[in-house]
């Protein structure tokens, strides 16, 4: 019944019991005539209908068995038979014709009438898989593009269907072999062939997708619909099927990530059932254009966190647990901190608030302390706000960031800042550099080297120099610090340092803390 169906579609007559198909292949190609292998020893005689066809393979969208089919090229009139070959005048047709198509002749050879043979009964299927291979079979012997146009109308009126991933696997392989036989530089789809209703957005919120709809008003001559989508400028677009609802409405979206300032582009491409596709609603020279605001630092903050963090540690620095010199040679701080970061997928990639306390003694490296010259202390209990921006220079990331400080010491009410410069990521290797100044406590700088060594294990290695806890003689801080994800969003600390002030004047110190992460 299918070959029927198909010697149907290619002649475009009705067969009757006398008539025969004769099959043969084109052997040769001269100027715009073709030479097949049939001849008037198999009864072929000038004047005869010839068609031209092409075989092809694709695979069941249901079984995933490959199926041997073709496509029609077109048609002629054999001008001339030889015995064994025949010559057939094709004009320009000649240009999509290859060597080793098929050539299909109908000729008119009585034959007695064959009895009915009933095959077996298949069995039945549900209504989806009934739907799909009515599909199947409808578009034997037709063109790769009405197939296209027919498994896209498929797609967009059911997007979910479970038969959905074989069906795209099929339009991938169809178009593929479009692009195999269609001629060079033909130009596929630029004319106007139908229209819709659409009221564009005036103004589209950067990092959010951009839903669209239109109305077809003739539904009947569109099978499916694409939209083309760009970066405003951008030098190429992206296409996305429309999904279709109740026949007339089309619904699409471009993705967020193409909307950015200062705009978008985009068109809409229709199909019709018969293959032929053209534009719809602008056009890829003269598209629909969009205006896109850059988003506001609430937006990034609303709609791009990457996560948050809140973290606490505490550290105690010594610069005279290993002087041995006669004499008191106090020296020591020790610091607390609570903070809070807010990380975005912006510019701006981080904000945070946190605070916390120094305290200290001494500060010297060569003073002694006695009763009658006491070692000074200092206390500071501060507040700070964070921010850091960045992005990629030459594909390496660099983001800068710092602290306003704000507290009361010993002293009274000061100000304090920080600077930093970070290269590389901040959750992978990167190295940081940074400087910090307290009123009342001192100035550290210090540069850091951070990395992962396995997933749930951090490493930072620091050098530094501080005047702290009392801006008093510069010394050196070598630090190193450990990271580990011991319970899913949870990191415990672990820090460990030598300080000194002079060969004769230095310490170990060490510190760790908690960090929960979402």
């Amino acid at each position: 019944m299918m070959r029927i169906l198909i010697v149907l579609a290619l002649l475009g007559s009705v067969a009757h019991a006398d008539d025969e198909i004769l099959r043969g292949a084109v052997v040769r190609i001269e100027a715009k005539e073709i030479y097949v292998s049939l001849g008037s020893s198999r009864g072929v005689q000038g004047g005869a209908a010839l068609r031209i066809k092409r075989p092809i393979t694709l695979r069941h969208p249901i079984t995933h068995a490959p199926i041997s089919d073709w496509v029609p090229i077109g048609s002629a009139n054999v001008t001339e038979a030889g015995t064994e070959m025949s010559r057939a005048v094709v004009g320009e047709l000649v240009a999509e014709i290859k060597v080793g198509d098929i050539a299909e002749v109908l000729i008119d050879r009585p034959e007695p009438p064959r009895p009915v043979e009933h095959g077996p009964v298949a069995p039945p299927v549900d209504a989806a898989t009934a739907e799909v291979l009515g599909e199947l079979t409808a578009q034997a012997g037709q063109s790769i593009d009405v197939r296209i146009a027919g498994w896209e109308r498929y797609l967009s009126i059911r997007p979910s269907s479970r038969y959905s991933a074989g069906i795209r696997r099929e339009l991938d392989e169809l178009r593929a072999l479009r692009d195999q036989m269609r001629l060079p530089g033909s130009v596929h789809g630029a004319e106007r062939i139908a229209t819709v209703t659409h009221t564009a957005p005036a103004v589209a919120r950067a990092g959010a997708p951009l839903p669209l709809a239109f109305v077809l008003d003739q539904p009947d001559r569109v099978a499916s619909a694409y939209l083309h989508y760009r970066p405003h400028g951008a030098p190429t677009y992206r296409a996305v099927l429309l999904t279709r609802d109740n026949g007339i409405y089309l619904h699409g979206a471009v993705p967020a990530a193409v909307v950015e300032a200062p705009g978008v582009d985009y068109f809409v491409e229709v199909a019709m059932p018969n293959g032929i596709s053209g534009l719809a609603l602008g056009t890829p020279a003269v598209p629909i254009a969009v205006e896109v605001r850059p988003p506001t630092l609430l937006d990034q903050i609303g709609a791009r966190s990457a996560g948050s963090t809140v973290r606490f540690t505490a550290d105690s620095l010594n610069f005279s647990s290993l002087d041995h010199r006669a004499g008191d040679h106090t020296d020591h701080m020790y610091t607390a901190n609570l903070d809070f970061t807010y990380r975005l997928r912006s510019a701006i990639e981080s904000i945070g608030v946190g605070g916390g306390v120094f305290a200290g003694t001494g500060g010297f490296r060569d003073a002694v302390w006695t009763d009658g010259n006491a070692a000074p202390t200092s206390g500071f209990h501060y507040g700070y706000a964070d921010t850091e921006v960045g992005g990629h220079v030459d594909g390496i990331h660099v983001s800068v960031g710092g602290q306003l400080i704000a507290g009361v010491g010993k002293s009274g009410f000061g100000l304090g800042g920080e600077g930093r410069l970070r290269i590389g990521e901040r959750d992978a290797t990167n190295v940081v550099f940074l400087g910090r100044t307290i009123d009342q406590v001192g100035f550290l700088s210090q540069i850091r080297f951070g990395t992962r060594l396995a997933e749930p294990l951090g490493l930072g290695i620091s050098v530094g120099a501080t005047d702290q806890p009392n801006e008093g003689d510069v010394g050196l801080v070598l630090g190193t610090e450990l990271e580990l994800y011991a319970i899913r969003n949870v990191s415990i600390l672990a820090r460990g340092s030598w300080e000194g002030r002079s060969i004769d004047h230095g310490g170990l110190g060490g510190g760790g803390g908690v960090a929960f992460n979402w």
